[in-house]
């Protein structure tokens, strides 16, 4: 039998540390958008287009199709175990703290390299407005979403939700000014794409969509957890799909898959098109603006990761990583490590191996997570506050096709790695 605890308790007992809960359904729903909305969008649509082609927007719904069928397993995972650890905690309550531990290295490293991948696309970025070594500048956006982190969850959110909304603002220009190229381009013309062009893009686009795996690491920062994370979930994952969409019909209109799979800046150069290299320098702001703040919520997710696993596994040497700053309630420690190995992963600079890297590790995990559900259907009786409704006997329909959804993109992950393909 799963040892499962009711909604309203804790996992842990009061005597182990503990972080503030700041966060509401509002703040939640705006760390789920800020937290997946850039990444896709602004550092990888070019590299997917390379392979989608005009089918371009046929990828981004694939990938999120299978990433909210995951969503939803881990709305019913949160709201049964509403823990810092997010995958680590699911893992563990499926098939044990050993094996939890192994598989928590993969999910540190599904963090890290995200953030690391995300900060590449910052400086390249940023490189269109100022002359500065690209290493340098990565290192140092990630070194400064380190410190807001520290700075406390509801500081995190205050930045999140400027930059949130810059973003959405910024994708809503690029969207309105393309709008009259819609219909230029047959949207539906397959036949330099293929069915393998087709998979690989959405494998590669499939990173643009992780980010909810985050959010599920502040249930000891939210209110109500059980119910709030579950709908925070999957409201940021629809509307995170619409956006989208919307751009990626946009941008395939506006440039045409082959000069949009050139573009180092795409969106950027959309702007500079259609309305003036001003609005283009902005657009760049805004991108900088929504990759910063993916760093920030990569950061602060894996960080609560390790604050959990170092506060579950019982071992000396990691004590360290579980203390709690009294004055901002953050695991500043775990906070700064996860900042350091992220630096590392950042000054590789290939955007395109190291988004790669982190699909491969955020897949494995994804599977695991789904698995993890599965063997709880089938060996607990306990009711949770959010259960998916369609399933074949005890096994949700969602978790199923997940699985199948994300092995087969992790296999196309691998082709993209290779360079099959394009």
């Amino acid at each position: 039998m799963i040892d499962e605890v009711a909604a309203d308790e804790t996992t842990h007992s009061p005597a182990e540390p503990t972080l503030a809960r700041e966060l509401g359904l509002v703040q939640i729903i705006l760390f789920g958008v800020g937290g997946i909305v850039g990444a896709g969008i602004y550092a990888i649509i070019g590299e997917a287009a390379a392979y989608g082609g005009s089918l371009l927007w046929l990828s981004f719904l694939i990938a999120a199709v299978v990433a909210l069928m995951t969503a939803a397993t881990y709305a019913e995972l949160v709201s049964r175990f509403p823990d810092a650890g997010g995958s680590f905690e699911y893992v563990k309550r499926a098939f044990g703290l050993r094996f939890a531990l192994g598989a928590s290295i993969v999910m540190f490293f599904t963090g890290v390299v995200a953030a690391g991948a995300i900060a590449i696309s910052f400086s390249s970025y940023l490189s269109r407005l100022l002359d500065l070594p690209q290493t340098l500048t990565t290192v140092a956006v990630i070194s400064v979403m380190g410190l807001v982190n520290v700075g406390g969850a509801a500081q995190a959110s205050w930045f999140n939700t400027l930059a949130t909304a810059v973003t959405l603002v910024g994708l809503g220009a690029v969207v309105i000014v393309a709008a009259p190229d819609i219909g230029s381009v047959d949207l539906f013309d397959a036949q330099d794409t293929g069915l393998l062009g087709l998979g690989v893009g959405s494998a590669l686009i499939f990173f643009s969509f992780i980010g909810f795996e985050d959010l599920v690491k502040l249930a000891e920062e939210t209110r109500e957890p059980e119910k709030t994370l579950p709908r925070g979930l999957l409201i940021s994952g629809v509307i995170v799909l619409v956006i989208y969409l919307l751009v990626a019909v946009a941008a395939v209109s506006a440039l045409g898959p082959d000069e949009l799979s050139e573009s180092s800046g795409p969106l950027a150069q959309i702007m500079d098109a259609e309305a003036g290299s001003g609005w283009a320098t902005a657009i760049v702001v805004v991108a900088l603006f929504a990759t910063a703040k993916t760093v920030l919520s990569n950061i602060m997710g894996t960080s609560r990761l390790l604050f959990d696993v170092a506060r579950d596994a019982g071992l000396s040497w990691l004590e360290r990583l579980t203390r709690i700053n009294d004055t901002t309630k953050t695991p500043i420690i775990a906070v700064v490590s996860v900042t350091a190995v992220a630096i590392a992963f950042g000054a590789i600079g290939n955007l395109r191996v190291v988004a790669a890297i982190s699909n491969i590790a955020i897949m494995i995990v994804f599977i695991t997570v789904n698995l993890a559900l599965l063997r709880i259907r089938a060996t607990s009786d306990v009711e949770p506050p959010f259960k998916i409704p369609l399933s074949i006997g005890a096994f949700p329909i969602t978790a199923l096709v997940a699985i199948v959804g994300t092995v087969a993109l992790l296999a196309l992950n691998v082709v993209a790695l290779l360079g099959i393909g394009q």
